[in-house]
């Protein structure tokens, strides 16, 4: 017996969510629809609440978002958060060869170390990635617990849940094959420096954004880049060969411009990825929103992990055995219940048929109760006829033996007086009577007379079958 639990729990999966965008001076908030795979964003508002305005007041934050949602008439409330990349302290680790259950508390002492907050006042989160040389490497990113406290107060006042809490840096996440490259991702006041290489996030760092082309600083922008860049493997430096500029378009397109010389003597190429998405500026929850409904890993994800009941479900009826325990033992529960059930069932049934009759059996018990007293008035079985029949049949056809009365008493002692015409007539009649088997003790009780001769005789019959 196979369970299909991959259907199941394909079917159960979530297909819609809110993809909530907290930058600096906004937040953003889309409805994404997963349909037969694809991705669909059907509504889309944005809200002058930035992410310090969440952090000192939530609550209030909170009732603006659940009074916008009831405006636009969106009843999802399960949200993929993304918080500013600026929030977090980041640094990278060599990871050693340990079980997984063993890196997380290796990575907290490595947290320790790095960062200047209490690890106990902070959440922290990794992305893996490999190094040139094959050596496996992490990206730690912590923030401070009490910023993300605010964002699920808020979400609270909205009657809205976290079902995911992260930077926003999927979109950036390298496919398998992908090599190497260097992400701007413009972020209202601030522009995310990732750089995504070896199957994961090898550098975050969030820098000023050129929001006033005459004072931006190109050249020391570039200075903070290539320090970004001294940070990493030898190796792994120089497989970056790219730069993705997305984000805020204008902002992606100014800050394109103004670094593209400098990034072009780092030996870097510089491209502008334009955004698919209606709005102009979209938010950077929306890939993580769709890997969420995917059921893929979010990166960089600071929501404590909740167990999956399905994927505990799944992993215990694996095995072949605890499948056919576990159906014994439901068989065992289900079938003194179905049985008490169909037994009920029955006697409903019995009763209802019952009340249906019981007047008549009650008159047919009445009428039993009178032909049970008058029954010893009657013979059971016609006893006395057999009798008179075996008694008739010894006399002749032609007449000459006659009887007067036939009298038959207790223990079937039967009394027969009559006439004959002759003696031999009589004499025959009596042959043939001590002939019959059920004739027993015949006796002659009176013989007068000649003509005619009067008789008066006496036996017991014995069997009434016998003829």
């Amino acid at each position: 017996m196979k369970l299909d639990l991959a259907t199941l729990k394909k079917r159960l999966q979530n297909r819609a969510a809110l993809a909530v965008t907290v930058e600096s001076g906004r937040m953003v908030v889309d409805l994404v629809r997963r349909e037969d795979g694809a991705f669909q964003v059907v509504k889309s508002f944005e809200l002058a609440i930035g992410a310090d305005s969440i952090v000192a007041h939530a609550e209030k934050a909170g009732k603006e978002f659940a009074a916008r949602l009831a405006a636009e008439g969106i009843k999802e409330r399960r949200c993929v958060v993304c918080v500013p990349a600026s929030w977090a302290l980041t640094t990278t680790t060599d990871v050693p060869a340990m079980a997984d259950e063993d890196l997380r508390g290796y990575l907290e002492l490595k947290a320790e170390r790095e960062f200047p907050i209490a690890v106990s006042d902070l959440k922290i989160s990794h992305s893996t990635f490999s190094a040139a040389e094959g050596k496996a490497r992490a990206t730690l990113a912590a923030v401070a617990i009490k910023r993300l406290d605010a964002v699920e107060r808020m979400l609270a006042a909205a009657e809205c849940r976290a079902v995911s809490l992260s930077l926003g840096l999927d979109a950036c996440m390298p496919r398998a094959e992908s090599p190497a490259a260097m992400h701007f991702v413009a972020n209202g006041t601030h522009v995310d420096l990732v750089i995504a290489a070896g199957g994961g996030i090898a550098a975050v760092r969030s820098l000023a954004a050129p929001v006033h082309e005459e004072t931006f600083d190109a050249a020391g922008f570039s200075r903070e880049v290539r320090i970004t860049l001294g940070r990493l493997p030898e190796g792994l430096r120089q497989q970056v060969t790219q730069a993705r500029f997305s984000g805020s378009p204008s902002t992606a397109e100014n800050l394109c411009l103004e670094i593209r010389q400098h990034l072009h003597r780092f030996g870097i190429e510089s491209r502008l990825q334009r955004s698919a998405s209606v709005s102009d500026q979209p938010g950077a929850a929306l890939a993580a929103a769709e890997r969420h409904l995917r059921g893929e890993k979010v990166v960089f994800e600071f929501l404590t992990p909740q167990v999956n009941r399905w994927e505990q479900t799944e992993r215990f009826f694996q095995d072949k055995r605890r499948r056919y325990a576990a159906l014994a033992v439901l068989a065992a529960i289900l079938l003194p219940i179905v049985t008490y059930f169909v037994r009920s069932h029955i006697e409903s049934s019995l009763n209802e048929e019952w009340a249906g009759m019981r007047r008549k059996v009650a008159d047919l018990e009445t009428l039993q109760g009178r032909i049970r007293q008058f029954r010893p008035w009657f013979e059971p079985a016609p006893q006395s006829l057999q009798i008179v029949e075996g008694l008739a049949a010894a006399f002749p056809d032609q007449g000459d033996v006659w009887a007067k009365s036939i009298q038959v008493s207790e223990g079937a002692k039967v009394t027969c007086s009559g006439f004959a015409r002759s003696q031999s007539a009589l004499l025959a009649w009596f042959d043939r009577l001590r002939a019959r088997k059920d004739v027993t003790a015949l006796q002659v009780q009176q013989v007068r007379g000649d003509n005619p001769i009067q008789f008066s005789i006496t036996y017991k019959s014995e069997g009434h079958d016998a003829k």
